[in-house]
């Protein structure tokens, strides 16, 4: 979903602020935040989830690490750790930034740490044309496999108005339909069976996609600089191109 079908620098700027925020008031230390930091933690495998993300940068750059041992130095995120309190907050924090106060009340039933009116969920746009989107629905079955929260997921298919013309919300596979998010095949998986496919193609724009498209023994077209997965595309609207070879 995120860098493939939905621009997801809202989910970076939300990473940045929570960083900013928490140092700043843990140690009243201003520190920018760059996209850099973000693309280094979301290069590693096991780092799909922002909220992850946003807990390894604020341990990393508490205890001082430069980005070049990022790498080297970051921890890995167990469910233990995600059951602390310190995580807890930042999740929080992070939620708060991207929902704003109202959704995030909607959705958690006590109100955001940071009152926030409006939440940068609602300055997500498209990636892909339409009419290149509207051309592979009317060929292809499509589906989305996102770790988004179900809610997320559902708000922006719904705000963006892909559901149904375009994609149905029938198959979209979110956090709360697996146990294990990707880098596992585990939402992949569930999305081919939700959709009664044979042969499915993944598209997605991180490490974890193309390992979890692999373990899923599925073709992965992926959407970046690198070269990764099976074909590899600079952006969305060139996803014909490869289809229609």
């Amino acid at each position: 979903m995120d860098g493939v079908l939905v621009n997801n620098s809202s989910y970076c700027t939300a990473i940045q602020q929570t960083v900013e925020l928490v140092l700043w008031n843990k140690f009243k230390t201003r520190k920018t935040i760059r996209i850099e930091y973000i693309e280094v933690i979301k290069g590693i495998t096991g780092f799909n989830n922002d909220w992850d993300t946003s807990f390894a940068l604020i341990r990393l750059l508490e205890d001082g690490v430069r980005v070049e041992k990022f790498r080297g130095e970051v921890k890995q995120i167990t469910p233990e750790v995600r059951m602390t309190k310190e995580y807890q907050k930042v999740k929080d924090v992070f939620q708060g930034m991207y929902l704003g106060d109202t959704l995030f009340r909607q959705i958690y039933k006590y109100s955001s740490p940071l009152k926030l009116k409006r939440g940068l969920i609602s300055q997500e746009t498209l990636l892909i044309d339409l009419t290149i989107l509207k051309k592979l629905a009317s060929k292809y079955r499509l589906g989305i496999a996102t770790s988004r929260p179900r809610f997320e997921a559902l708000y922006a298919v719904n705000n963006l108005k892909l559901n149904p013309e375009y994609i149905s919300k029938d198959f979209l596979i979110a956090k709360e339909d697996v146990t294990r998010e990707k880098p596992y095949p585990d939402p992949l998986l569930k999305a081919k069976q939700k959709m009664k496919v044979n042969n499915p193609i993944y598209v997605g724009d991180t490490i974890n996609d193309v390992i979890a498209a692999k373990a899923a023994k599925m073709k992965c077209i992926f959407v970046g600089k690198q070269k990764l997965g099976n074909f590899q595309i600079r952006q969305s609207n060139q996803l014909l191109e490869v289809l229609y070879e």
